[in-house]
């Protein structure tokens, strides 16, 4: 039902299967929720276990210590971020980092230097002892996933199972951890939100999550606008799509609008390890033909390089949800990716 988030089982599809029953249930959950949960992704608990342990012992550090591991140019899309309620209390610690540490690295490994400034550089919290470590071969397991994942996409989109395959490598994805820590000090004339409302801007967004309270909801497709919660399953992946599917699909795969909501208890804490799948970033993104009516294409083609660009010059624009950042940091772009 399109009340729910579904869940589905991809390990007969990785096990060598031909993904047709996943690749149905995913575009019926495609038109439906724009949200899916998926089982048997194999990626080992052992990975996400030491990533969210480390992100627990970097969100233990005194506060000045991390702030200093924010991005020292305000990337919006680079290291730690802090956002306080009107309280000043921290309510979300926000890490983030690209797949190349920066151009230099990149273009070494084959990108073009034309657009090896996309990969701004990464700034890594130097402790905990192993926290880059954790969150790099996390990163590494899901780029399998989505590569996975964009092939099922394929498959339900009814271009082929090859239909993407020149459109995942080398991917430009980022990695993300949104951790909003336990506190005890009230929710007084603050936010009701801890995310605001928003679409992400990639393709495809992973994400694991754990904690004490269920805080993703997805804003029903229908016409009542319903918001939903997302269940926290340890066996699962959320998957959702993106304003690039969106534009790939020529609407039949909208973005979701999502959100994530404070707890009743302030006490609790929930943490999600993401990884926002982009293709590579000469990829033109044009409506498939399959997808486009009499009417033609309704978007025009965009590249990911210059979807990101375009990310970033809109990223400084007024909050709406009630939540403050550090003010030593820059605000994020509106789609939040």
């Amino acid at each position: 039902m399109a009340h729910e988030i579904p869940v589905i089982d991809i390990a007969p599809f990785l096990a060598g299967g031909d993904g047709a029953e996943a690749a149905a249930r995913i575009e019926r959950a495609a038109v439906e929720v724009g949200f899916f949960q998926v089982i048997g992704h194999g990626v080992p608990t052992d990975l996400l276990d030491a990533t969210y342990a480390a992100m627990y012992e970097l969100s233990s550090l005194d506060v000045g210590v991390k702030e200093r591991f924010r991005s020292p140019v305000g990337h919006p899309y680079r290291g730690l971020h802090l956002r306080r309620d009107r309280s000043g209390t921290i309510r979300q610690e926000r890490f983030l980092a690209t797949r190349f540490d920066d151009p230099a690295a990149a273009v070494a490994a084959g990108i073009d230097p034309a657009l090896a400034d996309y990969f701004a550089p990464n700034t890594w919290p130097d402790q905990p002892a192993g926290f880059r470590a954790a969150c790099e071969n996390l990163f590494a397991a899901t780029q399998r996933l989505a590569g996975s994942l964009m092939r099922l996409a394929a498959l339900a989109l009814d271009i082929g199972p090859n239909g993407f395959d020149g459109c995942i490598e080398p991917n430009s994805s980022t990695f993300a951890i949104n951790h909003y820590p336990s506190s005890h000090a009230p929710i007084e004339d603050g936010p009701d939100l801890l995310f605001h409302e928003h679409a992400d801007g990639n393709t495809l967004t992973l994400l694991h999550q754990r904690g004490d309270f269920e805080g993703l909801q997805v804003q029903r497709l229908d016409a009542d606008g319903e918001w939903i919660s997302v269940p926290v399953r340890e066996d699962a992946f959320v998957i959702n799509l993106g304003k690039l599917m969106t534009r790939w699909t020529n609407g039949h795969w909208p973005a979701t609008m999502h959100r994530v909501v404070t707890p009743a208890d302030p006490a609790l804490q929930r943490t999600t390890l993401t990884t926002f799948h982009m293709p590579p970033l000469a990829t033109v993104i044009a409506p498939l033909p399959r997808w486009c009516d009499a009417d033609g294409p309704r978007f025009e083609p965009i590249t990911t390089y210059e979807s990101e660009r375009s990310s970033i010059r809109n990223y400084a624009l007024p909050r709406t949800d009630g939540l403050i950042l550090d003010p030593t940091v820059v605000q994020f772009a509106s789609s939040e990716r």
